[in-house]
């Protein structure tokens, strides 16, 4: 009985097995996933050249408008369409002029927009620049008045101490005179 039962237990690693599938299917998910990621790219990319070349045409256009046009009706109205119904008239409302100033003063616009951020940046360091020189200015100031404070204390003081010794030296001259009044005395 033993050896039928040695016989029917598997000698087959299933733990090996179940971890190399795991392994592959895991590699096969990252596979995947960089394929798509490397298609999402190349779609994106793809994109962005056609963002590009509309905005080469764009770039064109815009200096088309820059330039004075000169239209004509033939330029822009199909050949399907017969003289005899041709009019013109609303050709002369349009001020292409104005069109180009227009794109012109947006763009002066930009231009000036930029430069005033600029003058503000510049203004905020100035102000920040200010602030800072206020600051050690007062701290400078503050500085120097307790210094002045303090010559003015330690200069009455030495005035004082100065009254005293001129009083001292007033008492030691009179006791000497004194001294040399009683040795002149006989």
């Amino acid at each position: 009985m033993i050896q039928d039962r040695n016989n029917l237990i598997h000698e087959d690693n299933y733990v090996k097995q179940w971890r190399e599938r795991v392994d592959f299917v895991l590699s096969e998910l990252q596979r995947s996933s960089f394929d798509a990621q490397d298609a999402a790219q190349n779609k994106l990319q793809d994109w962005l050249r056609g963002i590009m070349n509309d905005m080469q045409e764009v770039q064109v256009s815009r200096i088309l408008v820059k330039t004075p046009m000169c239209l004509t009706g033939r330029s822009f109205i199909p050949s399907c369409v017969h003289p005899k119904e041709l009019n013109l008239d609303w050709l002369k409302k349009i001020n292409f002029e104005s069109t180009s100033t227009d794109l012109e003063l947006l763009q002066r616009n930009t231009v000036l927009e930029r430069e005033n951020k600029q003058l503000g940046k510049e203004l905020l360091e100035q102000k920040l620049l200010l602030l800072q020189y206020k600051t050690s200015t007062e701290a400078k100031l503050e500085e120097a008045r307790v210094r002045e404070e303090n010559l003015i204390i330690s200069n009455e003081d030495f005035k004082r101490e100065m009254k005293q010794q001129a009083k001292e030296t007033n008492k030691l001259m009179k006791q000497i005179m004194e001294m040399f009044q009683k040795q002149a005395q006989p």
